[in-house]
């Protein structure tokens, strides 16, 4: 497998969160409190700004050309956000960003408009997640969100990125993950993000961290599945008739219909989107190799720590290197929930 990367995540903050979402494997209410974890020793810091720079930077030394910011946690609670934003714009680097929605304020000047106007000028893609068309779902999945404030926050926010279009184009994400709870409300949900102005509805199956989530996975019923793969038909119609007529096509990402002969398996022989392409680092400087929930991403192996050693060094190492040959065997992999159809 050819090395090519071009995108790499920093964890800064994932201990740090404004919401109980039911599928975080952190701030989940299915999962230990924060206040245990922290109790436990197990809490993880925040990234220390000193070793922020040093990452950034090494990262555009190599050429990455694509950073994204925490997605576990809120990454705008992060004190060193603007520190991040700064030194994007300074080595001419992508943000590609992932928040809740709720566009929480750290400081009394920070707003909807204040990240909107820092953010769109330097980003690619600003995901957004959100879980329901109606109050009830959307509060049941994301604890603490309130849909009537989620579509004003998206509102003022897609009004920022319109009136920055003409310099520099940024498009808007609806991010959801597919489950039970909200299924029979994606079609609703993609005619929401159409009248918002989004460019894209993207989505991804249920990681199953908990035993209680276990229901909501459309993967282990076959009238679920049945189920999901007719509405994927639907959105992949609804996207093809609004786009006859648009002058920005709208796109779906990750709407492919599952094997119902093969659920166990998301994608049958399919590749990783990661290796020698993308890689994530958590906030003590670990690298690691995927997005897979932490405790079973450290199952793949010790690929070492940025703290003492540079990118292109521990991506040379035989650790990594081994991995990328040989990860199709690997367990871990082939119940991975974001590989994609050949």
């Amino acid at each position: 497998m050819a090395n090519d990367f071009w995108r790499i995540t920093l964890d800064t903050n994932p201990d740090f969160c404004n919401l109980r979402c039911v599928m975080c494997e952190d701030h989940s209410p299915y999962a230990e409190s924060r206040a245990e974890r922290k109790k436990a020793g197990t809490l993880r810091p925040l990234m220390d700004v000193a070793l922020l720079d040093k990452i950034i930077r090494d990262a555009a030394a190599i050429g990455v050309r694509e950073i994204i910011p925490s997605t576990m946690g809120e990454p705008l609670l992060y004190p060193y956000f603007d520190t991040f934003l700064d030194l994007c714009s300074e080595l001419g680097l992508s943000l590609n960003l992932t928040t809740n929605g709720t566009f929480p304020a750290p400081k009394a000047h920070q707003n909807v408009e204040y990240w909107a106007n820092r953010i769109v000028p330097i980003t690619s893609d600003v995901k957004i997640s959100w879980n329901g068309v109606s109050e009830s779902t959307q509060a049941q999945i994301m604890e603490g969100t309130s849909l009537e404030k989620h579509i004003d926050n998206a509102r003022r926010f897609i009004a920022i990125r319109d009136e920055w279009s003409s310099r520099h184009y940024c498009s808007i994400t609806m991010q959801m993950t597919f489950m039970r709870s909200n299924l029979e409300e994606i079609p609703d949900m993609l005619e929401l993000a159409l009248e918002l102005g989004f460019d894209r509805l993207k989505g991804h199956q249920l990681w199953t961290h908990f035993d209680a989530l276990q229901q909501e996975s459309l993967r282990n019923d076959l009238v679920y599945a049945e189920r999901w793969n007719q509405i994927v038909h639907y959105c992949h119609q609804r996207v093809a008739i609004h786009n006859q007529t648009t002058l920005r096509p709208f796109r779906l990402d990750n709407f492919f219909e599952l094997d119902l002969t093969q659920l166990e398996d998301i994608s049958p022989g399919g590749e990783c989107p990661f290796l020698g392409k993308e890689l994530w680092v958590d906030p003590g400087g670990r690298l690691n190799v995927c997005c897979a929930p932490d405790q079973q991403r450290k199952t793949l192996g010790d690929f070492g720590n940025l703290n003492g050693a540079s990118i292109s060094e521990l991506i040379s190492r035989p650790e990594y290197q081994t991995l990328t040959e040989t990860y199709q065997d690997h367990p871990l992999c082939k119940s991975c929930n974001m590989r994609r159809p050949k």
